[in-house]
């Protein structure tokens, strides 16, 4: 362990840093080669192992994409970091089928020029560092590494790298501050996430997401991204507490010793891309601070698979695809499956006050009933603007959607009059009458 200030030594010691989500466009490569964008993160749609996010969501990848992706990069001086980030491996990974596969997977990487990788799990990470101790890894936010003690047993369990949980800490200086002093490995924070702070939907999110990575033949509806969509629209002020970082606030960070941030968010278009990489790098954004944060509501459509919906939502025997209907046209509405012409949501960057941290510094917000508080709700109410139509029917839609998910009748459940449950009876193979 460091005895001497190990934020003090380390600030100023290393440039700022950037690892960039991927969206294997090859033309954006060149451009990224301007910024300090030091890796672009990544993985196939599915490997067979597990992720962080569900296999709809992934952009279509072949291995000759990726071995050209990999090595344009390379050619730039970006370094490629693969994804091994489930938070679950639904204990497949004590399977003779299952080691095969990675070990598969690990060697073609290699072959590929890959040396770079991200897991979640303590297993894997040893599994890395016994049989391919050529690879550096980074521990994935899934993990979620928030104190001295967690940060120095993956790093005595051999990890090179670690983000930490950004969710819950990006504003928590004096966790920030033990950290650092705590370890010796290069520390990543997640500049801008959206997620809602102390995110009780947490760890049932990112395992329903490794599971979906992976398993094509459940059908996954994500309840929590639908939920916490759902939130921020009733509740602005959730865009003001999450503890995304301002491009002006980087040099808080980096003068702590946080010099190495991750930019959201993978398969996104590349003009997006490009907008988040430039305004991190220079440190300065006057815009809509949505366009940053949000994973959704683009100009441009996000490219996906063909049959996209075919593939992953059509499973009558699980789900009477009719209602789905509902769902599709929600997030349609929101632009998560198609561009919109504006986002419906700002988040005045002019509006956030220049002393933005230092209200968070004499805040332990972690002990603290935001209700009793206000500074976040009295900054939303001069940042953030929702497109009032816009609002009210988007959430009316959410109020029929969990009305439908929690009857049970988008799958033909529906309550009996004293109350139980029934459900409708099917052939086999077909979806349930309603």
């Amino acid at each position: 362990m460091p005895t001497e200030s190990s934020s003090a030594v380390r600030a100023g010691s290393a440039p700022v840093r950037f690892s960039l989500a991927a969206n294997y466009d090859p033309e954006m490569v060149p451009a990224l080669a301007g910024y300090p964008v030091d890796e672009v993160y990544g993985k196939f749609p599915a490997d067979g192992v597990s992720g962080g996010r569900p296999r709809y969501m992934a952009t279509p990848l072949s291995n000759a994409d990726l071995r050209h992706y990999v090595g344009l990069l390379e050619h730039h001086g970006i370094a490629f970091n693969y994804l091994l980030n489930g938070s679950c491996f639904g204990n497949r990974e004590w399977t003779r089928p299952w080691q095969r596969r990675v070990m598969a997977l690990l060697t073609g990487l290699g072959e590929m020029g890959v040396r770079r990788l991200t897991v979640s799990t303590p297993f894997l990470l040893e599994l890395v560092k016994r049989r391919f101790p050529e690879f550096k890894v980074r521990v994935g936010i899934y993990a979620q590494v928030d104190t001295p003690r967690r940060a120095r047993f993956w790093e005595e369990l051999g990890a090179d790298a670690i983000t930490l949980e950004s969710i819950a800490i990006n504003r928590d200086f004096r966790r920030l501050a033990a950290i650092r002093e705590a370890v010796h490995c290069d520390l990543q924070l997640i500049a801008n996430h959206v997620c809602l702070l102390d995110c009780p939907l947490q760890s049932y999110h990112q395992n329903g997401l490794a599971h979906a990575s992976g398993d094509t033949s459940a059908l996954f509806i994500d309840y929590c991204a639908l939920r916490c969509s759902r939130l921020r629209l009733a509740d602005p002020s959730q865009f003001i507490k999450a503890a995304w970082i301002r491009p002006e606030d980087i040099g808080a960070y980096e003068t702590m010793g946080y010099t190495t941030f991750k930019l959201l968010e993978r398969g996104i278009p590349s003009a997006e891309l490009l907008r988040r990489v430039k305004a991190y790098s220079e440190r300065r954004f006057d815009g809509n601070l949505a366009e940053l944060l949000l994973p959704y509501g683009f100009r441009e459509p996000a490219r996906k698979e063909s049959f996209w919906a075919l593939r992953h939502f059509w499973k009558p025997w699980q789900v009477n695809p009719l209602r789905l209907r509902s769902l599709f046209g929600l997030a349609r509405q929101q632009g998560m499956l198609s561009p919109l012409p504006e986002s419906p949501v700002r988040i005045d960057a002019r509006q956030i006050p220049e002393g933005f941290l230092d209200g968070f510094r004499e805040r332990d917000c972690a002990s603290t009933d935001c209700h009793a508080c206000g500074y976040c709700e009295r900054i939303a109410a001069k940042a953030v603007s929702i497109a009032p139509a816009y609002r009210s029917e988007v959430l009316a839609k959410y109020a029929v959607m969990d009305e439908s998910m929690a009857t049970g009748r988008l799958w033909g459940c529906e309550p009996n009059a004293d109350g139980g449950g029934r459900v409708d009876q099917a052939r086999p193979g077909t979806a349930p009458e309603c």
